[in-house]
């Protein structure tokens, strides 16, 4: 179950893009930063309530391969619709593994309703 909160952007809004860190666990069962430096490419997808494709993997970024830290930069149809939303990104490997994040459920986006519709 992901206790994450969920990322709030208002309709027709591109900022704030949406980052993550990934996490991973260490040799003591400690969280660290799962180090990105293996991946070849990463990519943002994004489901209405009902699971249809908003965004179909989309170009995301690696900001900081160290940190594990990813990022989507909204493009204006991405947030055209006020609702509910499940967001996944995927990181592909270099040798082609892949990999979901989060590994369990989806990142719980809300776009919603701006005061002057535009």
């Amino acid at each position: 179950m992901n206790n994450a909160k969920p990322f709030i952007i208002k309709r027709n809004d591109t900022l704030p893009s949406l980052s993550i860190s990934v996490k991973a666990r260490g040799e003591l069962n400690e969280v660290i930063p799962f180090h990105l430096s293996g991946v070849s490419a990463c990519t943002f997808s994004m489901t209405d309530d009902c699971g249809s494709l908003k965004v179909s993997s989309a170009v995301a970024t690696i900001m900081l391969a160290s940190a594990g830290t990813i990022q989507y930069d909204w493009n204006s149809e991405d947030t055209d619709t006020e609702g509910k939303y499940n967001g996944e990104f995927e990181l592909f490997f270099t040798g082609g593994k892949k990999m979901s994040i989060p590994t369990l459920g989806a990142i719980e986006i809300n776009v919603i309703k701006d005061i002057n519709g535009s």
